[in-house]
């Protein structure tokens, strides 16, 4: 692992391929760090605990793959019995 220090305002640059991620310093209070980043869309970036629970699940945001809930009155909902059916 590389440990860089910074102080308030100072950049750390990275460069992977033809991508460039830089990350600033934004404001620091206690022990708590807020950092700007700057790359390009085609770059993800999560929190780590947010990675860990993709990884963990499989889930992809990213796949689009989220179907309408559209429930039109008289359906059957999941568990429950049909009343009536659509007209």
């Amino acid at each position: 692992m590389l440990v860089l220090g910074r102080n308030y305002g100072q950049e750390i640059i990275m460069t992977v391929g033809d991508e460039t991620i830089i990350v600033k310093t934004i404001e620091m209070t206690g022990r708590q760090v807020k950092l700007g980043i700057t790359a390009s869309q085609n770059v993800r970036i999560d929190r780590k605990e947010i990675h860990d629970a993709i990884m963990e699940t499989g889930f992809n945001p990213e796949a689009n793959t989220v179907k309408p809930t559209v429930i039109r009155i008289g359906e059957r909902l999941p568990g429950e019995l049909m009343r009536r059916k659509p007209q």
